[in-house]
């Protein structure tokens, strides 16, 4: 019966977590599901990961270790997607954890090209839990409305806490962008979602995901966010396309997120000098529109587009600068 079952790959990529790798790498080798492979990609860590995770293998010989110059968490993804062997494929961060139904509880019942779980979050706790009831969509025509519904929510931004068919990531040849700083996990996700024909949402939240309080690390300058944007909405027009969803739900937070994380860099880089670049970003065909189209739905979208109306450039750094 255990050679019936499908092979899961779990790519762990770790750069400096040698305080929580070991948690993270317990709760895997933990599964209920035993027929697993653990990847890990050292990604060049200066601290005692790489020791941790040879250590590990040295104990469990599904955990194989790849040990890599830094290069970023999407090449250490992609080095592990080159290296795993499963039918399966999950990514877990090093500083998550699993409850030890994850990978079962994806697996049970129906099979889709997509397997979706809930999550709990820990740390920080600005990010609510989420847990679905059991949903499949057999098509397009039946992944619409799910896709209308829950392409925001954290498991559908990032590549934890689910299952991919590793058939369809090799037949399309799809990775990680290496090139992009933010938004390559969004990225990936949606362009997968592209060439799935059958999605399922399962019960149970068996995924607890770190979080830590927003800070200015992911603060982002102008050029990146309008090209994060704009290539996160790549896939999600080929969705609209495949699927025939309304895609306002899922624009209008991309914008607002990047839009957001655009105002954190303007705050702590910004000068009177860079009123300029302010002024090039807010009136981008893409931001100044959705302030336009969206500025009934809150006093701060309003305000925006006021100002940028009146070319009250100056008042918006001001407010920027004291608010967020």
């Amino acid at each position: 019966m255990m050679g019936k079952e499908p092979l899961v790959s779990i790519i762990v990529p770790a750069y400096n977590v040698a305080s929580v790798l070991k948690r993270c790498l317990d709760s895997i080798v933990a599964q209920t599901y035993h027929r697993i492979e653990v990847v890990v990609v050292d990604d060049g860590s200066k601290d005692a990961t790489g020791v941790i995770a040879d250590e590990m293998a040295a104990t469990d010989d599904r955990i194989r270790v790849i040990h890599k110059e830094n290069g970023g968490v999407g090449a250490a993804r992609n080095a592990a997607l080159d290296a795993a062997c499963g039918e399966w494929v999950t990514f877990v961060d090093a500083d998550d954890y699993l409850e030890p139904d994850f990978i079962a509880s994806l697996l049970a019942g129906e099979e889709c090209d997509l397997m979706v779980g809930g999550y709990n979050t820990v740390g920080a706790n600005e990010i609510p839990d989420m847990e679905y009831s059991m949903s499949i969509a057999h098509d397009e025509a039946e992944m619409r409305p799910l896709l209308e519904e829950h392409l925001t929510d954290m498991t559908f931004l990032c590549p934890w806490g689910k299952l991919f068919r590793m058939s369809i990531i090799k037949e399309y040849g799809l990775s990680f962008n290496c090139d992009m700083r933010i938004g390559e996990d969004v990225v990936l996700v949606w362009n997968y979602l592209t060439h799935c024909s059958s999605l399922a949402l399962k019960p149970g939240r068996n995924y607890d995901y770190y979080t830590e309080s927003a800070d200015f690390k992911y603060a982002s300058d102008e050029k990146t966010a309008l090209s994060t944007i704009r290539r996160i909405f790549e896939p999600l027009d080929k969705l609209v396309a495949k699927t025939g969803m309304n895609p306002e739900k899922a624009r209008c937070h991309i914008l607002n997120y990047y839009i957001w994380l655009y105002k954190l860099y303007v705050k702590r880089n910004y000068g009177l000098k860079d009123i300029s670049r302010l002024s090039g970003f807010f009136r981008n065909e893409l931001i100044s529109g959705y302030f336009k189209e969206y500025k009934g739905r809150s006093k701060d979208k309003m305000l925006v587009h006021l100002l940028l109306k009146m070319h009250l450039t100056v008042v918006l750094f001001l407010l920027i600068k004291l608010y967020y």
